[in-house]
């Protein structure tokens, strides 16, 4: 990889400090594409351990609570 700047004129020169641009070859990119297509599969399909807990409880909790809300509601509706 190399670092670019564009000068005035439209020209590109290689620079050391200022990094505007970087150029790569052929098989950097490549390289990169295939990773960053990786690192997308893996982030959206990937199974979540913290999620999954989180979802887990709070459908527990649900239904604990409907199901509590069905009884005290079917009591009622006996008296």
């Amino acid at each position: 990889m190399q670092c670019v700047t564009v000068l005035q004129d439209g020209t590109l020169q290689a620079s050391t400090t200022a990094c505007d641009f970087v150029i790569v070859t052929q098989d950097e990119y490549l390289n990169l594409g295939m990773q960053g297509l990786a690192n997308l599969l893996t982030e959206l399909f990937a199974f979540d351990l913290a999620t999954f807990s989180m979802i887990n409880a709070w459908c527990f909790v649900a239904f604990i609570v409907g199901h509590s809300i069905g009884r005290v509601a079917r009591a009622m509706g006996k008296v």
